[in-house]
């Protein structure tokens, strides 16, 4: 039985290799120039770095669901239950009921992030079709300026918004597909806001190898419509047009001159802002179920990840489930995320040196785990993740998911 298992395990990693392999050298990821990709100019950008923080709506890369964080964010191809709604829209093809989840993140910089979703299958299960609204409240932050560093004494807020709705479709009994249509809200410093609609759309195709189930997956992440900041706080004044001579005495008065030239009135206008792309993702995901019994299932999954604001970016973990009865189960998750996105040289023009991907040889470690109870055709489950993001400490995730 060992033998067989290291067999399968062997072939696992040959299959998830050649698989992200032949992604890699496909897209020609030797050099990350991100030309094509942004239309921001590269003028003043070191080489090799991120476009971390130009885009708009970030908070959509907050991962929800602790099932797939404890693994890593290896799970566009093992989703599979409400979660999906977020991570693959296809893995909702996989629900034999309906099922409501609530997600919290105790997020970076005391940020919470709240995620409501629900689910339910329809026409005989062949269609799935859920709904969700997320929603990311920032703690008031002290406003300050050149002049007073330390804070002016005034605050401000802001608040990040999403809702929509996910279909899935199950085309065949090995091919699944999902969209995902939604809006996306910003609102800081007092109705400064902006506004895109997306989708994510992802498809699973699912066999044997081995008689052992594999998935594949595709996914595309927030596909959508730029964002503007508009809002009464970019109204200014306005002068008159300067016309680069001064008028003679009476020359604008029509009373003694019929040609006489008019001086514009003071205006309003608005004052122009950059218009930001959403953080749109590219995925490529296989999951192979290692071992598969009457009480016990563990699966290893990999991912290659193209996001429009890092470079090519890797995820791989893993997933052991053991049900101790026909009513409970329980899961351990573990899982690591590798992201190449800091300076990597020796040291900057300050002196000041880096040691690469960072300083915390942990960023990117995830565990997890869950447990689940059922009561004849209705369930519960909860699942914790921690997940270490190095230089910015670390994340607890919390989900709690309910099926009837």
């Amino acid at each position: 039985m060992l033998v067989k298992m290291a067999i399968r395990a062997l072939i696992t990693v040959c299959v998830i290799t050649v698989f992200m392999g032949t992604a890699v050298f496909a897209q020609g990821v030797a050099r990350q120039d991100y030309s094509g990709l942004d239309k921001y100019p590269v003028e003043g950008r070191g080489d090799n770095f991120s476009f971390v923080g130009v885009r708009a709506a970030e908070f959509l890369t907050i991962p929800v669901g602790a099932r797939g964080i404890g693994m890593g964010g290896a799970y566009s191809a093992m989703s599979d239950d409400i979660g999906s709604i977020w991570w693959n829209p296809a893995g909702l093809g996989f629900l034999t009921g309906k099922e409501v989840m609530f997600n919290v993140v105790d997020y970076t910089a005391d940020l919470t992030y709240s995620f409501l979703a629900a689910a339910s299958p329809i026409a005989d299960g062949r269609l799935v079709i859920g709904g969700f609204i997320g929603y990311l409240d920032v703690p008031d932050i002290e406003i300050t300026t050149v002049h007073r560093p330390e804070g002016t004494g005034s605050f401000y807020n802001a608040y990040d918004f999403q809702m929509g709705g996910t279909l899935a479709y199950t085309m065949s009994d090995r091919f699944i597909g999902g969209l995902t249509m939604k809006y996306v809200h910003q609102d800081v410093w007092g109705n400064l806001s902006g506004s895109a609609f997306a989708i994510d759309a992802g498809a699973i195709y699912h066999t044997e190898v081995a008689d052992r189930e594999i998935r594949f997956s595709f996914t595309i992440q927030n596909l959508g419509t730029n964002i503007t900041m508009r809002g009464p706080k970019l109204l200014a004044a306005m002068g008159p047009e300067d016309t680069g001579f001064d008028f003679p005495t009476g020359y604008g008065n029509y009373q003694t001159n019929p040609e006489a030239m008019s001086r514009r009135n003071a205006r309003q206008g608005y004052l122009k802002t950059n218009t930001y792309r959403l953080p749109t993702s590219v995925k490529l995901s296989l999951a192979y179920f290692l071992y598969t019994s009457e009480k016990t299932n563990w699966a290893v999954v990999g991912e290659l990840q193209r996001p429009n604001y890092l470079p090519l970016s890797y995820a791989t973990g893993t997933e052991l489930t053991y049900s101790f009865d026909v009513v409970t189960s329980a899961a351990l998750r573990m899982g690591w995320a590798i992201q190449l996105d800091e300076f990597d040289g020796t040291a900057d023009e300050f002196g000041y040196e880096y040691l690469g991907n960072d300083d915390g040889v942990m960023r990117g470690f995830s565990f997890g785990g869950g447990i689940q109870r059922g009561w004849g055709s209705k369930s519960i489950q909860f699942d914790y993740a921690y997940k270490n993001k190095g230089r910015l400490a670390s994340d607890n995730f919390f989900t709690i998911r309910v099926g009837f």
